[in-house]
C-alpha cells in the first residue's frame, strides 16, 4: 500500500505528561480542491523525505466527506498573556515579546512546509477567543516537544543566529511519550486522535489505529491520514477506496548546486497492503460505482502510477525495481565469477614462481662467476710465489699456462719444464 508513512521516535513507555503552552493551535476552516469543506490545522508541515514514496501524477480523485473533527487538547489553556513573559521568549529592547500573528502561520503553497513568523525553534500562539484576523496579537514561545530526534534550527549555526562565534543555541525539546503526539508547530504534546478525528498534512502517526478486526492480522491493521482526517486503512480488495495526491516542489533555486527545483507526487490511500486505490470508476463490493481496491501488480506489468507496482516503481508505464532494490544474480553467474578468480588467482602464482626462478638464476650465476674469478686470482699468486721462490735457489722457472675460467684445479694449470 503507497502510504506516505511517518515513523514517530518515541522515548520509551510512560504516562502522557501534558507540555502545553499558553494558547492552543489555531484552527480554521478550508475546502478541498474538489469543493467539499474539510477541517485542516494551521500548523501543517511536508512529509518525512525519508519515509515517503515518490509517485508519478495520478488521474483526477473523486471526492470524499469528511468527518466532524474532534481536538484533544491534553489540558485547558489559560486566556491571559503569562506573566512575567517565561524564558526564551523573544524580546524587544523594552522587555516586550516580539509579536506575530497566527493568522500567518501556513503552509508554504509548493514545498507543504510550515511557516510562520517566528523562528523554527519557536511557534506562534495568541490568546483563545481572539479575532480571526487580528495581527500582531500573538508572540512566538520556545517550542515545548519535537517528532525528531534532530530537529531543524537546535544547532550553533541554526534558529536564526547565525555564523557567530560563540553564538548560543537553544535546548532541544524532547519526544512525546508513547500514546501521544507532537504537531508540526511543536506546541505540546495531545493525545493520538481517533477514527475521524482530525490530523495534520501526512501525519499519519497522529492517529490511533483502527479497532482490532478477526479478519485482519495485527500487521495491517493501521491508520491513515487523509485529507486531513484519520481513516482506517483496512478496505479491503473490491471495496470503495479514498485516494489522496500531493505535489511537493522543493524550494531550491534554479542555478544553484542541485540542478533546480524538482517536483513530485505523492499518493496515500486506505486500502489494506498488497492493495492500491484505482481512481478508475467500477461497481465496488457495496454496488456503487466508485474507486475501489485491487491488487498491486507485478514486476514487469503495465502501470499508470507507482502505486501501482509491488515494488512501487512505475517507469515508462511497465513497473520496474527501483534504483534501491538489489540486483539478483543466477548461480550459473557466481560459477562463472569463482572460476574467473581462481584461475587469476593461479595465474598470479604462477608468474610470481616464474619470476623468483629468474631471480634465483641470476643470483647462481653471478656467485659461480665470482668463484672463478677468485680462483683465478689464487693460481696467478701461486704461480708468483712459486717463481720467486725457484729464482731465489737458481732453479729455473717453471712454465705455467694461464687457467681456464672453467677449471677448478689448480695442478691442471701448472705444467713442468
Amino acid at each position: 500500500m503507497a502510504l506516505l508513512a511517518t515513523a514517530q521516535q518515541q522515548p520509551p513507555q510512560g504516562p502522557v505528561v501534558s507540555t502545553s503552552l499558553f494558547f492552543p493551535v489555531p484552527v480554521i476552516s478550508t475546502s478541498s480542491a474538489s469543493g467539499v469543506p474539510s477541517a485542516s490545522v494551521a500548523s501543517l508541515s511536508a512529509p518525512d523525505p525519508a519515509s515517503s514514496s515518490v509517485l508519478s501524477p495520478p488521474p483526477p480523485l473523486a471526492p470524499i466527506q469528511a468527518s466532524q473533527p474532534l481536538d484533544k487538547p491534553l489540558l485547558a489553556l489559560p486566556t491571559v498573556l503569562p506573566s512575567p513573559i517565561p524564558s526564551g521568549v523573544a524580546k524587544t529592547a523594552s522587555g516586550r515579546p516580539i509579536p506575530c500573528s497566527p493568522k500567518n502561520v501556513k503552509l508554504n503553497p509548493t514545498s507543504h512546509k510550515l511557516i510562520s513568523e517566528c523562528v523554527e525553534t519557536s511557534f506562534c500562539a495568541a490568546p483563545p477567543g481572539s479575532p480571526a484576523n487580528a495581527t500582531g496579537l500573538g508572540v512566538c514561545y520556545p517550542r515545548v516537544c519535537t517528532r525528531e530526534q534532530w530537529p531543524y534550527g537546535y544547532g550553533v549555526y541554526g534558529g536564526g543566529n547565525g555564523r557567530k562565534k560563540g553564538a548560543s543555541h537553544p535546548d532541544v525539546p524532547p519526544l512525546c511519550p508513547a500514546g501521544s503526539f507532537c504537531p508540526d508547530n511543536g506546541s505540546g504534546c495531545r493525545e493520538l486522535a481517533d477514527i475521524g478525528s482530525m490530523c495534520e498534512l501526512a501525519r499519519d502517526e497522529q492517529c490511533k489505529p483502527p479497532p482490532p478486526s478477526p479478519n485482519i492480522d495485527e500487521k495491517d491493521n493501521r491508520s491513515v491520514c487523509l485529507k486531513n482526517i484519520c481513516r482506517a486503512a483496512t478496505e479491503p480488495i473490491g471495496a470503495p477506496c479514498s485516494i489522496e495526491n500531493t505535489t511537493y516542489v522543493s524550494d531550491i533555486i534554479k542555478g544553484a548546486a542541485g540542478g533546480g527545483q524538482f517536483t513530485s507526487f505523492v499518493i496515500k490511500h486506505n486500502c489494506l497492503n498488497g492493495l492500491f486505490c484505482d481512481p478508475t470508476p467500477r461497481e465496488a463490493t457495496d454496488g456503487t460505482i466508485s474507486q475501489t481496491c485491487q491488487l498491486t501488480k507485478t514486476q514487469g506489468e503495465k502501470c499508470r502510477f507507482d502505486a501501482e507496482c509491488q515494488v512501487n516503481n512505475c517507469v515508462a508505464g511497465i513497473c520496474t525495481a527501483g534504483p534501491e532494490a538489489p540486483y539478483p544474480i543466477a548461480a550459473w553467474q557466481w560459477l562463472v565469477v569463482t572460476l574467473f578468480l581462481a584461475l587469476l588467482l593461479a595465474a598470479f602464482i604462477l608468474v610470481l614462481i616464474f619470476i623468483h626462478r629468474r631471480q634465483r638464476s641470476a643470483r647462481y650465476q653471478e656467485l659461480q662467476d665470482y668463484y672463478h674469478e677468485q680462483m683465478s686470482l689464487r693460481q696467478s699468486i701461486m704461480a708468483l710465489h712459486t717463481a720467486a721462490a725457484a729464482e731465489k735457489q737458481g732453479k729455473p722457472i717453471p712454465k705455467t699456462k694461464p687457467c681456464c675460467e672453467t677449471q677448478q684445479k689448480s695442478k691442471e694449470c701448472t705444467t713442468q719444464p
